[in-house]
């Protein structure tokens, strides 16, 4: 039970510097857009501990990268825990349910993880992501049909990036397309609880929508189990019927999380990669007569503006990090979207700039033993999604003047609206 029910994320201490006191990631004008802010702070103050997450800040992209590679000295174990401690009666909850999710993936570390990467990386085959693409493209042209005969301005979120990234991923898993609401209502959800700062009443009602939408994990890998078909979740039950190292519990935990980290991820990275790149007429022009290649366009938009913004990890020694110890047991925020702009592995980094030569060692998709298992399939839709709206809609561009509202948590970066008119 630990990702709902742990003390880790109490709050801790540290030394109060001008740093601590600026940085505040809930702060309405930090949410609109923490680049600035991020830059001073990676400027002035590279490491730093913040009060008000109870984490020390860490901004420059080797220092980033370096901790995201050591497992060694710091540990995944935190990644998936709440900001925000449950209260009472949130806890009460998960406790008297039978919640429960192991660490595996995104919060472990070796040897288990190792273990449980190789057996879950090993079915998500070339072949079968690209399997994906024909119905990566009808979905997106069916969506593109429906803005199309709407009215207009229309919202590009609600109109394709929102769901298009959910359907996809039920493809994969064999989910039943009606269920996207559901799902896409519990991930929403999850940020908040995860990486937010909810209030009790929120904390009960999420704790209970988790407690809701973990039984409906399980009864989906179940389902598949009585009737397996040609998709990930069967694969992974025909694998532990050939070799019981991963039980179904784990698997259909497994499948609790991918209901979350598979799309709401690459719905902000969609949202967030049109933002960026209908902003700029001659790119989009270039996009659109097919001048620009398309995948430079999907990495320079992760790097820019990466869906994850920031992630965690925790000491499990005394360490030193650009010149400030850190004591053992402190709980650390990677910030990604401060090291993606590194001016000094990134020149010019606040300026979209399609082929630069380094765009790959980017840290949208985190680095080392943890690197995304689904970078392949997000890069696949990001570039689909771009290839049909520059065709079908050319003429596309960004309402002037309007507000780009995202969800306040430290951690993911989600536009909520991209109004656009054609």
């Amino acid at each position: 039970m630990r990702p709902l029910s742990t003390d880790a994320s109490s709050p801790a201490q540290g030394p109060i510097t001008p740093a601590s006191e600026r940085f505040d990631p809930f702060e309405p004008g930090y949410v609109r857009d923490p680049y600035p802010a991020l830059a001073e702070l990676r400027s002035s103050e590279p490491v730093f501990f913040s009060p008000a997450i109870g984490s020390w800040v860490v901004t420059r992209f080797e220092t980033v990268k370096s901790v995201l590679r050591d497992t060694q000295r710091f540990s995944a174990m935190i990644a998936s825990d709440p900001l925000t401690p449950l209260c009472p009666h949130a806890r009460k909850i998960i406790s008297e349910s039978e919640f429960d999710v192991p660490p595996m993936l995104v919060n472990n570390d070796p040897p288990s993880h190792t273990k449980y990467r190789e057996f879950f990386g090993a079915s998500l085959t070339r072949e079968r992501l690209q399997s994906l693409k024909p119905f990566t493209e009808s979905t997106v042209d069916s969506y593109l049909d429906r803005m199309l005969a709407g009215a207009r301005p229309a919202d590009l979120v609600a109109g394709l990036t929102w769901d298009v990234p959910a359907l996809v991923l039920f493809q994969l898993l064999g989910v039943p397309a009606e269920d996207v609401a559901r799902v896409k209502e519990y991930a929403s959800s999850r940020v908040v609880m995860l990486w937010g700062r909810p209030t009790e009443a929120e904390q009960v009602e999420l704790s209970t929508g988790a407690v809701g939408f973990y039984r409906y994990a399980l009864d989906l890998v179940r389902k598949k189990a009585e009737s397996p078909q040609d998709d990930y979740l069967s694969d992974l039950v025909r694998a532990h019927q050939k070799d019981s190292q991963v039980t179904m519990h784990e698997i259909g935990a497994t499948a609790f999380n991918l209901l979350f980290a598979g799309h709401e991820t690459t719905s902000s990275a969609a949202a967030n990669m049109f933002k960026a790149v209908l902003a700029d007429r001659k790119l989009w022009q270039a996009i659109c007569t097919g001048e620009q290649a398309l995948g430079p366009v999907v990495e320079e938009s992760l790097r820019i503006d990466p869906p994850v913004q920031a992630w965690r990890r925790q000491a499990k020694e005394d360490v030193v990090l650009d010149g400030v110890a850190i004591p053992a047991g402190s709980n650390i925020l990677l910030e990604f979207a401060a090291a993606n702009r590194d001016p000094q592995q990134f020149p010019e980094p606040d300026d979209f700039k399609p082929g630069r030569r380094n765009v790959l060692q980017q840290v949208a998709f985190g680095a080392g033993t943890h690197f995304c298992l689904g970078a392949p399939l997000a890069r696949i839709e990001l570039e689909i999604m771009l290839r049909r709206v520059a065709a079908r809609m050319p003429n596309i561009e960004l309402v002037p003047d309007q507000s780009f509202p995202y969800t306040p948590n430290t951690s993911f970066r989600a536009l909520r609206r991209l109004m656009v008119t054609w």
